[in-house]
């Protein structure tokens, strides 16, 4: 975690190159957002005339080999993920990886969306939430992404609101998936035994304990928690708790209120989401293919 005057200065340093030209095609229009690894703009690919997002890495600490190698594998997992001989559309589109020639630094290009994260959506709806119909309309074709990302050999390990991405479409916001810095390839794994990856309201119980392990199923615990989050307007585990231990312990112990006694959707919804929550793993989805039959059942049912 950065410093607050580390941050400051970092963010001076990525506001500073708005402007400049990467690889002599890409200008960095506008900063986005600027972390430790990386700062994401805006930016136009002058030789196409197109408007595009630019990644920029830029970390220099610790372990700099392996954060290159996830920020440069980000790109080929999200193109791993396909769907009739194409990128799924549900997922953000990679389109370019490379290495700026003047500077030296290695960038990823992304399609640019516009619209917002499912995170703010949520937080101008009312009372932080949508109805079950709205929920499962808006997640089933994250889940069909995650499905097949899962079938590639790809988990992505930090699902959250703040990873699906609302793009304005025709009639209804078009969700795709972001992010897959911590995911992990079944051919190809970066992370230590000991290693937390994710965001722990989020993150199934099993991360906790070897991340080096988890499968499939940590997706779909991750996809339980955002269903249950839309709905019923807050997370089923987590909430109010100030530490790391402390959601661990709700993780671990806390059984989820039922949205179903509350009525806020039917029996047989309900009971999808809770087998997504559960603590056993032979009894949880065994991946997100299976999750989306269970919910198509229940769905054509509303």
């Amino acid at each position: 975690m950065l410093r607050s005057n580390d941050a400051t200065q970092l963010a001076k340093q990525c506001a500073g190159r708005v402007g400049a030209l990467i690889d002599g095609k890409y200008r960095l229009d506008e900063l986005l957002g600027a972390g430790a690894t990386g700062a994401v703009y805006r930016a136009t690919n002058v030789w196409a005339g197109r408007e595009c997002a630019v990644k920029v890495f830029h970390y220099e600490g610790e372990n700099r080999e392996t954060a290159l190698q996830r920020f440069v594998r980000e790109a080929q997992i999200a193109n791993r993920i396909r769907v009739g001989g194409k990128v799924h559309p549900n997922v953000v589109d990679c389109v370019d990886v490379g290495r700026d020639r003047d500077s030296g630094r290695f960038f990823t290009v992304q399609e640019f969306l516009r619209g917002e994260t499912l995170d703010a959506f949520l937080h101008t709806a009312p009372e932080h939430r949508v109805s079950a119909v709205e929920a499962f309309a808006l997640m089933m074709p994250v889940i069909d992404a995650v499905a097949c990302g899962h079938e590639a050999g790809v988990v992505h390990r930090d699902l959250k609101p703040e990873n699906i991405f609302l793009v304005e479409g025709e009639g209804r916001p078009v969700a795709k998936v972001l992010d897959f810095g911590t995911a992990q390839l079944s051919d190809a794994r970066l992370t230590g035994s000991s290693d937390i990856m994710g965001t722990p309201a989020y993150m199934s119980p099993e991360s906790f304990m070897n991340a080096r392990n988890v499968d499939a199923r940590t997706d779909v615990w991750a996809l339980g928690v955002i269903l249950y989050e839309m709905i019923a307007g807050k997370a089923p585990f987590g909430v109010g708790a100030h530490t790391l231990y402390a959601i661990m312990v709700e993780i671990a112990s806390k059984e989820p209120a039922s949205l179903a006694a509350t009525g806020e959707m039917r029996a047989g919804a309900w009971s999808v989401i809770r087998r997504c929550l559960e603590r056993d793993l032979n009894v949880r989805y065994a991946d997100a293919r299976v999750l989306q039959v269970a919910l198509d059942e229940v769905f054509t049912a509303f």
